[in-house]
């Protein structure tokens, strides 16, 4: 598997603290079965090139690291951003597309939908980046609006889900979004989203046995490995926009209120 979402680079963000910390994380990530990271630290509105300057300092000191330590793990750079004014400007600076492609790693902010959503999102485009839309199941606003949902998906907007999402580490109504996003199609990958040992730690094989066992294996690889390998080599991205459950996989009962106003959309 290649991971495009983690925060393993150290001592920069809310992820690892340290050094160590980071070469442990990587760690279990082979132990998960990586072959490849894109490390993707937060980008605030408010950081500047000077920001995205440290990155690559740490990313230098931690390649370096790994090497020394005979990790076998391709390490990239990129950044999760934080939605912005001028977002297609900050994507230009050195290590904040992903692995030095045209992807864009788009964090949204919580609470309201900022304004500007959708304007922001084709500036990005029109300056020729391929926005990601970090973890959309965990905003509960943008979860709840069929429409909103509608229009970013039509503008191609990629989506991104944690593996945490899926297993219900950050609870019941997100594991309810996330797992019907992946079943309707509208998600291109799953990231760890790893910022540390304990709390938030890297783990991905638990989510990718439910993406098997109830979307099939070829699902799985689309998600786990296929995408992300083409981000990481600058390659088209396959869009799932479309796909379906499992043939013969019939929804569970109970599934909650996104399971009903998803079921609306078939």
């Amino acid at each position: 598997m290649a991971d495009i979402h983690n925060h393993v680079l150290p001592d920069v963000d809310d992820g690892a603290d340290s050094l160590e910390t980071s070469l442990e994380m990587l760690r279990r990530g082979l132990e998960e079965g990586i072959e490849a990271a894109v490390l993707t630290p937060h980008f605030k509105p408010e950081d500047d090139e000077e920001k995205a300057q440290l990155h690559q300092r740490r990313f230098a000191e931690l390649q370096e690291a790994v090497q020394g330590a005979g990790m076998p793990v391709q390490l990239f750079l990129g950044a999760e951003v934080g939605f912005r004014f001028g977002l297609a400007e900050a994507a230009r600076w050195p290590g904040i597309a992903l692995a030095g492609s045209r992807y864009v790693l788009v964090d949204l902010p919580p609470g309201p939908l900022p304004g500007g959503l959708e304007k922001g999102m084709f500036e990005l485009r029109t300056a020729g980046f391929r926005p990601i839309l970090g973890h959309p199941e965990r905003h509960r606003q943008l979860t709840g609006d069929e429409g909103q949902l509608r229009r970013l998906r039509e503008q191609e907007l990629l989506f991104q889900l944690d593996a945490g999402s899926l297993t219900g580490r950050f609870g019941q109504r997100t594991q309810e979004a996330a797992r019907m996003l992946a079943e309707r199609g509208w998600a291109e990958f799953v990231a760890s989203d790893g910022h540390n040992l304990e709390k938030r730690p890297y783990t991905l094989q638990a989510s990718r046995q439910w993406v098997e066992e109830n979307l099939g294996a070829e699902e799985a690889q689309l998600l786990f490995v296929d995408n992300p390998w083409r981000l990481v080599r600058g390659e088209p991205v396959a869009l799932r926009e479309g796909r379906t459950r499992r043939a013969g996989a019939a929804p569970k009962r109970g599934q909650g209120w996104l399971s009903r106003l998803l079921g609306a959309w078939k």
